[in-house]
């Protein structure tokens, strides 16, 4: 089941970051349980120049929802090969660095050793968002050739399993059921089985030369029953057209076992080559996850501390936390957040300020779903 939790930065109460959050667990966890909060621990990040900080906010907007379409693409395939193979989501763990997805970001470490705090933002920006690229480009390589050989295991299937008029009979018809001699050959007629009766009553006067009680049921499906009967070569179109006159489907068929036995082995080849790449597929999938996942936490963090310094100003005093909202309490907390932390807005804030296409709140405020 989908967890969300908002990741948000509220303006320092007293100037005091631990009074901040004392007051943030009085409010939402102790007198009310609306909420799990979590501190979000940032490092000193490397502030750059007021323009900059605007051109990085709206860059941090796209690259987030491109990471975090990528984060889900990934987990939806995890959850669906889990289900397949009949594993619930509990036993399709979700793993990042060696823990949970959600324990990851409620004790989320910045990586300084891949993203140097002192690295210009926006390098930081763009080189998570290579990595996360090169990641959706290997998926969609990946995705498209499992898809290819499901479509032509799918060809091969229908053609193996289709209706009794129209399937490849090279698996239901044995050589022990043809007579071909240099005067008599035998026919395969896909017969609806409503007129089964009709069949067995008139095929031997459909042509001359026709052999007596030479009809045998080979198979059936929902629709059709397939027989054989042997006649005389040189009477075989002029049955063709009375059998058709009758409704009764006379199937061009040649036995080849070697064609036959290849076509077996194609299906059972692309069978195994599917599974296989499916178990590479789910394998690839939990260890990109991981990476898109790690990835996405550190952006979002990047676009936590850029929108405060944009809302609260010069030095950073911001308390940056994780909130797991419990069921139901969403509107609640969203009212107690804005009432107990709302005046420190900036005062260029306002209900209106929707530009980037989100819901705006008098704190910064963004959810993550995991």
């Amino acid at each position: 089941m989908d967890t969300t939790l908002w990741l948000v930065a509220l303006p320092l109460e007293g100037g005091s970051a631990e009074n901040t959050w004392n007051i943030l667990q009085q409010k939402t966890s102790r007198e009310n349980d609306l909420s799990a909060n979590f501190k979000f621990n940032l490092p000193e990040l490397r502030v750059g120049t007021l323009d900059s900080l605007l051109a990085l906010s709206d860059d941090l907007v796209k690259v987030s929802s491109l990471v975090a379409g990528t984060t889900q693409k990934i987990r939806r395939h995890i959850m669906e090969s889990a289900s397949a193979e009949g594993e619930n989501e509990v036993n399709a763990e979700l793993v990042v660095d060696g823990i949970s997805a959600e324990r990851f970001l409620t004790a989320f470490t910045w990586d300084e050793a891949k993203h140097p705090a002192r690295r210009p933002l926006r390098e930081t920006m763009e080189r998570l968002q290579e990595s996360v690229a090169k990641i959706e480009d290997d998926f969609r390589v990946k995705t498209g050739d499992l898809a290819s050989a499901k479509t032509q295991l799918g060809a091969l299937s229908r053609k193996a399993a289709g209706s009794l008029a129209t399937r490849d009979l090279g698996e239901i018809v044995q050589d022990s059921d043809l007579v071909n001699t240099e005067n008599l050959t035998t026919l395969c007629v896909a017969v609806p089985k409503y007129n089964q009766k009709e069949w067995l009553d008139t095929y031997e006067t459909l042509a001359q030369f026709v052999v007596p009680r030479s009809s045998k049921l080979i198979n059936e499906d929902g629709e059709y029953a397939l027989y054989t009967v042997t006649l005389f070569r040189r009477v075989v179109d002029a049955f063709n057209t009375a059998a058709r006159e009758n409704s009764f489907q006379v199937r061009e068929f040649s036995l080849d076992a070697e064609a036959v036995q290849a076509k077996i082995a194609e299906r059972n080849d692309l069978e195994r080559d599917i599974k296989e790449r499916r178990t590479s597929m789910y394998q690839w999938c939990q260890t990109s996850y991981g990476e898109v996942f790690g990835a996405w936490v550190h952006v979002c963090a990047i676009r936590l501390f850029v929108e405060s310094i944009l809302r609260y100003g010069l030095p950073p005093s911001f308390q940056a936390c994780v909130m797991k909202p419990q069921k139901r309490s969403e509107k609640k907390l969203r009212g107690i957040l804005a009432n107990t932390f709302g005046q420190g807005a900036s005062s260029h804030w306002s209900n209106s300020d929707d530009d980037k296409g989100e819901e705006a709140f008098p704190y910064v405020s963004f959810s993550i779903e995991i």
